[in-house]
């Protein structure tokens, strides 16, 4: 499969990044390859981990769990790094014909990708300023 090869000889950077005061390493999509792979195949993250999309403009950016092995919260920014979306608990899809799409509300620039429990955990809300 193209994302399995694709995850396989992908190398993502990370950056250290703050959210209401407690600090993340976060790995950055941002490539089409990247954004395509996302945390597929990963056997999991730790609770100060976390995946960053930065898209070229707003639109509402569907995120999926084919191919994930944990659960995740999905916390969608606009282009001010304002909280549009918040979609907590994510689990993976068993098949590409179940796989749900999840999608906020309203335009996002960015999509953040947390171990799933930490919007809760940091208090996340919709309108909350990230950075």
């Amino acid at each position: 499969m193209l994302t399995r090869f694709l995850y396989n000889h992908t190398k993502f950077s990370s950056k250290p990044m703050t959210i209401k005061g407690r600090k993340f390493s976060m790995l950055l999509a941002d490539s089409f390859s990247k954004k395509a792979i996302g945390l597929m195949y990963r056997e999991k993250i730790s609770p100060n981990q976390g995946m960053l999309f930065d898209f070229p403009y707003e639109r509402k950016w569907k995120i999926w769990m084919l191919n994930m092995r944990f659960a995740i919260d999905t916390i969608w920014l606009d282009a001010n790094a304002k909280v549009v979306g918040i979609e907590k608990n994510m689990q993976p899809c068993k098949s590409i014909f179940s796989c749900e799409e999840y999608a906020p509300s309203k335009p996002a620039k960015f999509v953040l990708e947390l171990k799933a429990g930490m919007a809760s955990k940091l208090k996340l809300k919709i309108g909350d300023k990230i950075w």
